[in-house]
This record gives structure tokens, sequence and C-alpha cells, in this order.
């Protein structure tokens, strides 16, 4: 059977031993104006509303390079010493206060044949 966990140093563990290890570097682009108030509204009819407004974030890059160690691309979930771990769309509605139940929001379409507007879009 194959070993979940690596034998090898882990990168969770540099802050513990003092060693040097990887920690990925990133890049966020904030949004630095609000939505258009025409679309608020509609915006707040689908529950979307405050997420919308969600402007920047910090985030903690040491943490990040832990999880990416971690993650099992195989299984699509974080595999922890405790456990295992996978995040869930309720997890996200949850964290963000978005409702996962309900119709689905969908853009209006008036194109007659999907599949020609695909074509003409995206070719072979």
């Amino acid at each position: 059977m194959a070993r979940l966990i690596k034998d090898d140093p882990h990168i969770s563990d540099a802050p513990n031993n003092m060693s040097s290890y990887r920690v990925l570097r990133g890049r966020v682009n904030g949004i630095g104006y609000p939505p258009d108030e025409r679309l608020m509204p509609y915006l707040e009819q689908a529950g979307f509303g405050s997420a919308a407004l969600i402007r920047t974030f910090d985030l903690l890059y040491d943490l990040l390079s832990a999880l990416v160690e971690w993650w099992r691309l195989e299984t699509h979930t974080f595999h922890f010493s405790c456990g295992e771990c996978i995040v869930t769309l309720e997890d996200v509605a949850l964290q963000l206060g978005l409702p996962i139940d309900g119709s689905p929001v969908t853009g209006v379409s008036a194109f007659a044949e999907p599949a020609a507007l695909c074509y003409s879009l995206l070719g072979d």
C-alpha cells in the first residue's frame, strides 16, 4: 500500500527546526473600486452582495506553502498527520456567506444555437 505521508522533512516543520525551506511567493491583485451600483441589486438578490464587496485579503504564504506540500492531486484532498481533509462547497459557502441552494445564477442568452456561438468564438 502506498504511503500517504512522506518521510522526508516537511515544509511545515521548518519553523521548529529553523532550517531553510521554500516559501511560495504570491501576488494579490486587489480590486480598488466597488462594483457598479447598477449591479449591486442583482448581486444582492442572488445572495452575492457581501462577496462582491471583498476588496483585499491577507495571504499567509508560509501557510499556503505548507498546504501545497500536503495536497494530494490524486485524491484532491489534504493529507495531515491527523487524517484526510477536503474543502467542500459548504465550507466555501460558510466562509464567504454565499448561498449554495436554489436556482443557479446564469446569464440570459439570445443565441438560439449555442454550438454555433462556441464555434464562432473558439473555432474548431
